[in-house]
């Protein structure tokens, strides 16, 4: 079998490589034919396989890449784009040199049906030189999903559920129990969800359980979901809910300044109607919450109340939300003004909240770095 390559020369180069013969042509153009002996043979097909195995959560792995075909074999791989800046379902572009045997001739392309390619979408096979062909492929990166790191429920909304996002997850598999039962299953593309209209009865204990996951049928190619994390419990029965009832059981008695309300504000009493002082009670006085203590006077600062911590300033008046009580030490305050610990997700942004209520600054919790003004980041 024969091979020809025709190779055009311009005039006046006088060079000529190999042996072959020059025909002329209009113009001052030459082609000039090189035969090779039968010994040669063109090489009219290969396949080239990329193999990926999911790995370790989060973990992208290269692909393992191999070749098969009568006289070919893999030289160089080069990536357009740095390993390290890989993501998920974002393809790369690769160029992959493929040598020829000895006494094997590449032509100067293969289409896609010469040059099957699996694993990756096939874009061109180009020849460099005689031996030499160039494959460029575009390759989709996989990995699985990690975890969460954390599961729990809003500050502000004791139904709804809020967690750490995890690396590269386009959606969310939640399900809800009640009393260890399921009460509903979800999926959902954000970090945070409200349960209420689930979450119906006061004598049901509940959580949920949520992993990250693939939404899409396209990205089930590339990602592989995560495992179930377990949210903390929540009671919506909890003493949360009773000391709103106990504060508006105190309202209905008598807890304004308004007209046709028993009771006043005076200094840092509340005096009865009866000329008594509100004493060990709530008292909502101009949509402010006050604790009056046993001697019937105003409670400031710190309070320890129903096994909770509460914070009042220096007239009396009960703080929620984020209060620095002087020293330079952050605190958070539920909206029934009971001290927050723990993780607490504010404003899209982590915070961990140490025992004693205080904002965590310039350390590490849980593989979090927290900074100097207490935002969490993963490490």
């Amino acid at each position: 079998m024969k091979m020809i390559r025709k190779i055009l020369l311009c005039a006046g180069t006088g060079l000529l490589l190999g042996t072959g013969s020059l025909q002329s042509l209009p113009g001052g153009i030459f082609h000039m034919y090189t035969a090779y002996g039968a010994e040669s043979s063109i090489i009219e097909t290969m396949s080239i396989k990329f193999d990926t195995t999911f790995g370790d959560p989060e973990e992208i792995p290269q692909p393992q890449i191999t070749i098969s075909g009568s006289g070919v074999s893999i030289g160089d791989i080069y990536y357009k784009t740095e390993y390290e800046n890989w993501k998920p379902g974002k393809k790369v572009r690769m160029e992959i040199t493929v040598d020829a045997a000895q006494g094997k001739y590449f032509p100067v392309s293969l289409g896609r049906s010469k040059c099957r390619v699996t694993g990756a979408d096939f874009v061109s096979a180009k020849a460099l030189d005689n031996t030499t062909m160039q494959v460029k492929v575009d390759y989709t990166p996989v990995t699985v999903l990690g975890d969460t790191a954390l599961a729990g429920w809003s500050s502000l909304d004791s139904e709804k559920a809020v967690w750490k996002k995890v690396d590269y997850a386009p959606g969310y598999t939640l399900t809800l129990y009640g009393n260890d039962k399921v009460v509903k299953r979800m999926t959902v593309t954000d970090n945070s969800v409200s349960l209420k209209e689930y979450m119906t009865d006061p004598d049901k204990i509940y959580y949920y359980q949520v992993k990250a996951v693939p939404v899409t049928a396209e990205q089930k190619k590339y990602l592989k979901e995560g495992e179930f994390v377990t949210s903390q419990e929540q009671d919506i029965d909890d003493s949360e809910e009773e000391e709103k009832e106990k504060k508006h059981a105190a309202t209905s008695q008598s807890s304004s300044t308004g007209p046709g309300v028993a009771g006043s504000l005076k200094g840092d009493n509340f005096v009865m109607p009866d000329g008594t002082l509100a004493v060990n009670t709530w008292k909502l006085v101009g949509g402010i919450w006050y604790y009056f203590n046993a001697e019937g006077n105003r409670t400031r600062g710190w309070f320890l109340y129903g096994g909770k911590w509460y914070y009042f300033d220096g007239n009396g008046c009960m703080k929620t939300g984020w209060v620095d009580t002087g020293n330079g030490t952050w605190y958070y305050l539920n909206p029934d003004g009971d001290m927050k610990t723990g993780w607490f997700y504010d404003k899209n942004i982590w915070y961990y909240l140490n025992n004693d209520g205080s904002m965590a600054v310039n350390r590490s919790q849980d593989g979090w770095y927290l900074g100097a003004d207490g935002a969490g980041r993963k490490e």
